[in-house]
């Protein structure tokens, strides 16, 4: 289950004004995002040929190259370390910081600052 802070992040860089969204497979543009109703489920996240290729309408299959969904920019892929490591598809342009952080090798989320702490620093 992502974070708060992971969802925060999400949301900031999905709400900064891009006009459209676009295909995990392949970079293209896909659909006008003012279509799209905040926290609508979306059933296809791929263009029809990424979704015949892969066999899946959200995701490319394991191994291939992602792209940001809200920029469409080549995604880096990151695998944590540990017992069950998990893998992370992660735009460079959209979550710089969250970027920046996994290239580093810190998988682990930032501290939350209480809002009464963030107020008076």
């Amino acid at each position: 289950m992502p974070s708060k802070t992971t969802q925060r992040e999400s949301t900031a860089a999905a709400t900064d004004g891009a006009a459209y969204v676009y295909c995990k497979g392949c970079g293209t543009q896909l659909e006008s995002r003012s279509r799209l109703k905040p926290r609508a489920v979306v059933e296809a996240m791929m263009c029809e040929p990424c979704r015949e290729k892969h066999g899946h309408a959200l995701v490319p299959a394991p191994g291939e190259p992602t792209y940001c969904y809200r920029c469409g920019t080549l995604e880096e892929t990151f695998v944590s370390p540990g017992f069950a490591p998990a893998t992370y598809h992660i735009c460079p342009q959209c979550l710089p910081e969250r970027y920046a952080r996994y290239k580093a090798g810190n998988f682990e989320p930032p501290e939350e600052v209480p809002a009464e702490q963030a107020t008076t620093s």
